[in-house]
């Protein structure tokens, strides 16, 4: 593991904090902050309890026309953020960001047999059974995750 000094994205570490808001928006569009967070911290390897596929980052690259791989290789070459939101711009097509904004903030679990297949990697939901929205889900998780009270129910936690 790379010391914390040596991290070449110090702020992504996500062993030690969550990665930003779903709804933070960034160049206009909602959760593409959060992945790069994510996606910085798969490459240096402090992804955590985090994770990019399958999930809601899958949705917004294949609502954007691009893949995991081309998304992580533009935030490898990137230096900031306006960087990657520059490659966005070139390679996706800004009309569609409101209508991938309105999917992704009005996505949720679909089920009661969803919501059964998601309640091993979300164990909070079994305190919280009527979260449905996933930006609610997430922005909850992401408080549960280092809440220190949970960390033996971590060990049960899917990664």
């Amino acid at each position: 593991m790379t010391s914390d000094a040596t991290l070449p994205y110090p702020d992504a570490d996500l062993r030690a904090h969550p990665p930003r808001s779903p709804r933070a928006a960034l160049g206009g569009l909602y959760f593409v902050a959060r992945t790069i967070d994510k996606t910085r911290a798969k490459l240096q390897g402090t992804l955590g309890r985090y994770k990019i596929g399958p999930g809601i980052s899958m949705y917004l690259f294949e609502w954007l026309g691009i893949t995991e791989d081309e998304f992580t290789d533009a935030v490898r070459a990137a230096k900031t953020d306006d960087d990657v939101l520059a490659w966005i711009y070139e390679h996706c097509d800004p009309k569609t960001f409101e209508s991938i904004n309105e999917r992704l903030a009005n996505r949720g679990i679909r089920d009661d047999a969803h919501f059964a297949e998601v309640l091993p990697r979300y164990p909070l939901l079994a305190e919280h059974p009527e979260l449905r929205n996933w930006f609610e889900i997430l922005e909850l998780d992401d408080v549960w995750i280092f809440d220190p009270a949970n960390a033996d129910r971590m060990s049960h936690r899917s990664p």
